[in-house]
């Protein structure tokens, strides 16, 4: 949380923005007053459902399965928008668009790798095919095949760009609201005779259908569905493009926030937990210098607390199996291996400190800086800051309101905001076969709950505080 953040140390580097000069930072933590639970399943990854019969979810994929045991518990979302480009085993046409079949022995597969890597998983169909008997089928068949790891089923994809030419021709120019309620409805309709107690998901709009498609989609369907979702991306791919300036300004974390508590109210009024079950820096893929650096991992390590301090059930990173992009797995199709992006880096930090219940936080500085922390059932403080300057070091005062004295640091780090691959946590790295080695941390000593931290500019540190 910001009131003003903080800015930490860096070393000199080859890019004229970082770091440079130095500042104070102060961070308040109320370490009596604890809110609320971080959900163990908060953490996830979003990927289109063309990923099911590319044949990367198998039981003997080990280095894919390490890259997702490395972040512990966690919702796997199969989804996006080639959702709507999949059908069950018939592969008919949504309009003009080809479709991919999926078949019964792929969802074997995949279940198989679910219980692999022991995660949970939200389940795309197709809704734009207008077919929900065959998703009944699929649903039924998915349902028997991943038993207790099913989270949900989401119907649809953003189907508030249903029309989006040239690349979504889902319907016809002018398709809203109305005209999806009756759609969606009769969907539920046909799926729920067929699978009565399925836990159905969406309306998985994206964030510019908010308040003409969120909002009025959990209240006309709170009866029907249990869990709501949506979509967000703070920046798009597109004229003026984004920079690592405006990703990490406090205009997009404003932003965010806004999103997130605009939805959860409405979910609220509705009864339902919500998901960002897909998200990511920038809209349409990434831009590339941006969504694909170590600015972005800073970026992310700050939103996954932004989002969780709103009550939120959790989020999904979109992940784009690929070489380009905001994806934090990439793949390469030429040689067959996996490896992993700078957000990926933002998510061994959220692991590491984002479990637990919430601690209202305070960062107090003339520059970028932010700050949340958590209290674990370890009885551990965790104190994440974030240090979203690109020209201020920070010397950063911590005060825990306890009377604790030792701790240790782990340090998120990267040579430059624009960095790609000397990116490290904890001075942990991801190998080959996609393990990590064992994390290195600094030890620290304070003096009555009070902690004096040194971070660079573009980094984040997370301050774990010893029980008394």
């Amino acid at each position: 949380m910001r009131t003003h953040l903080f800015p930490l140390f860096i070393a000199a580097i080859s890019s004229p923005l970082f770091g440079g000069e130095v500042t104070t930072a102060e961070v308040n933590v109320q370490s009596q007053s604890p809110g609320l639970t971080i959900p163990a399943d908060y953490m996830g990854l979003s990927y289109e459902k063309t990923a099911i019969a590319e044949s990367h979810f198998r039981p003997d994929n080990t280095t894919f399965i390490n890259l997702h045991r490395n972040l512990g518990e966690g919702v796997l979302r199969i989804g996006g928008n080639k959702v709507e480009l999949c059908d069950w085993q018939l592969g008919k046409a949504s309009g003009t668009n080809p479709v991919t079949p999926v078949t019964p022995q792929e969802v074997d597969q995949f279940f198989s790798f679910i219980k692999g890597i022991n995660w949970k998983v939200i389940y795309g169909v197709n809704l734009a095919s207008n077919d929900p008997a065959n998703s009944a089928e699929e649903i039924s068949y998915v349902a028997k095949q991943g038993s207790n790891s099913i989270v949900a089923f989401e119907i649809g994809n953003e189907p508030d760009h249903y029309y989006m030419p040239p690349k979504k021709t889902f319907r016809e120019n002018g398709y809203s609201y109305p005209q999806y309620k009756q759609e969606l409805s009769d969907a539920l309709r046909v799926i729920s005779a067929k699978n009565p107690g399925a836990p159905l998901a969406g309306p998985a709009n994206t964030a510019s259908g908010n308040a003409k498609w969120f909002a009025p989609c959990v209240e006309d369907f709170k009866k029907q569905l249990t869990l709501a979702t949506s979509h967000f991306y703070p920046t798009t791919n597109k004229e003026p493009y984004p920079t690592i300036e405006k990703l990490l300004a406090p205009e997009t974390e404003a932003k965010s926030i806004k999103m997130a508590e605009t939805n959860m109210d409405a979910a609220r009024k509705a009864g339902l937990p919500w998901r960002l079950a897909e998200c990511n820096s920038t809209s349409l893929g990434g831009t590339a210098g941006v969504s694909d650096v170590y600015a972005a991992s800073v970026w992310g390590s700050d939103f996954l607390f932004d989002i969780a301090e709103r009550g939120v059930a959790g989020i999904n990173f979109h992940t784009i199996l690929g070489l380009k992009g905001y994806t934090a797995i990439a793949f390469d199709k030429k040689s067959g291996k996996y490896s992993v992006r700078p957000l990926y880096y933002s998510l061994l930090l959220f692991k590491d400190a984002g479990h637990g219940k919430i601690l209202p936080t305070e960062a107090k500085s003339s520059a970028n800086v932010t700050a949340h922390s958590t209290l674990g059932e370890d009885k551990k403080i965790r104190v994440v800051v974030i240090n979203k300057d690109l020209t201020h070091e920070a010397t950063t005062t911590i005060n825990t309101n306890t009377g604790r004295t030792t701790g240790t640091i782990a340090r998120l780090s990267g040579t430059s905001p624009s960095e790609k691959e000397a990116i490290s946590y904890a001075g942990m790295t991801v190998g080959a076969d996609g393990s990590v080695n064992a994390p290195k941390t600094e030890p620290i000593k304070g003096s009555a709950g009070k902690f004096t931290v040194t971070i660079p500019a573009c980094s984040a540190a997370v301050l774990t505080v010893d029980p008394s």
